[in-house]
């Protein structure tokens, strides 16, 4: 599993500052679940195109291929992901960095999970752990899911920045991440979950609310956030057209987006994505891209508004392959 933390509008260092690299990740039991392997973006020159099958040195997929490559993992079916409908936050509210974890499926996909990262309201921060008899309760309203996570030891931190990582396997963490004092140094706070433990692997969108909790009641809410978690893809370009997985909880208003380049903040080229709702994918048109013929870094930003960048619930990000203009 591969680990990326951005803070801030600008993508400053992040709360973990930190890539963690581990073994293949499963995504779960729910939609667009996978079962491990590699996957590549149209393949390397003279290469199988990402999918196992022989290409006979063809640099770029004929487009039933592409189609059929990204189509794959996309599940049969999933719950409609509502508009947001949720109080003003309270106390904390989502925000205060961005963060995801990808890393390879068994059957050839990528999985990839958003953080859900938020932040305290007040600047000094919020009192969290130790004697404070606070837990946090995460909702995912889409499912009528929750679970509590309540922290262990006796140290009490001043929280300014908060981070749940589901992982690839999408399942509440064992961890959670704080941003404590004011000096924003960073802990990892072991504790323990109940409630409903696949509330982030069932299906690729939700929307979810964290609640903070003392004594069992509700004290702050971020109100509702979207965010895709164990979200299941493939990708594969031709000449002309690039091919991404989307997955059926993704609505058909939401935006789509193609950023070129090492970083997402300041691309060299972008292009908004169509969406193939019957095909099983989203299609991006290459030809409308200004760039040199070469390989390029790349990702795919979904997002319920505009801004898209601000606003992504989910950006997928290859884990070793080029996008290739010619």
């Amino acid at each position: 599993m591969r680990r990326r933390t951005l803070v801030g509008a600008l993508g400053a260092l992040g709360l973990s500052g930190c890539l963690r690299l581990t073994s293949d990740s499963a995504a779960g039991d729910g939609e667009g679940s996978t079962d491990g392997g590699t996957t590549q973006a149209g393949g390397e020159p003279g290469g199988s195109g990402g999918d196992g099958s022989d290409d006979s040195g063809s640099l770029f997929a004929s487009r039933p291929e592409a189609l059929d490559f990204a189509a794959r993992f996309a599940a049969s079916s999933a719950a409609a992901v509502g508009p947001s409908d949720s109080p003003e936050p309270e106390l904390i509210r989502f925000g205060g960095g961005w963060g995801s974890s990808y890393g390879s499926g068994d059957d050839g996909s990528v999985v990839t999970s958003s953080d859900l990262q938020f932040e305290s309201v007040p600047e000094s921060g919020v009192p969290f752990g130790g004697g404070t008899g606070r837990s946090l309760r995460v909702r995912n309203l889409t499912l009528g899911a929750e679970a509590t996570f309540t922290p262990d030891g006796d140290a009490t931190h001043q929280v300014v920045d908060w981070e749940i990582d589901p992982e690839t396997e999408a399942e509440p963490p064992s961890e959670i991440g704080l941003d404590v004092g004011s000096d924003g140094e960073h802990v990892r706070l072991r504790g323990t979950w109940t409630g409903d433990r696949d509330l982030f692997g069932r299906q690729a969108f939700s929307r979810y609310a964290v609640e903070l909790l003392e004594d069992g009641e509700v004290i702050g809410t971020t109100g509702d956030g979207l965010f895709g978690t164990g979200y299941a893809w493939g990708a594969k370009q031709t000449r002309e057209e690039l091919f991404v997985t989307r997955q059926p909880s993704t609505n058909e208003d939401w935006h789509v987006e193609l950023r070129v380049g090492e970083s997402a903040f300041d691309p060299v080229a972008s292009q908004s994505g169509d969406h193939l709702v019957d095909e099983g994918v989203f299609r991006v048109d290459l030809t409308g891209l200004d760039l040199e013929s070469g390989q390029y870094d790349w990702s795919l930003l979904v997002a319920d508004e505009r801004p898209v960048l601000e606003n992504r619930a989910i950006e997928l990000q290859p884990m070793s392959t080029s996008l290739i203009i010619q």
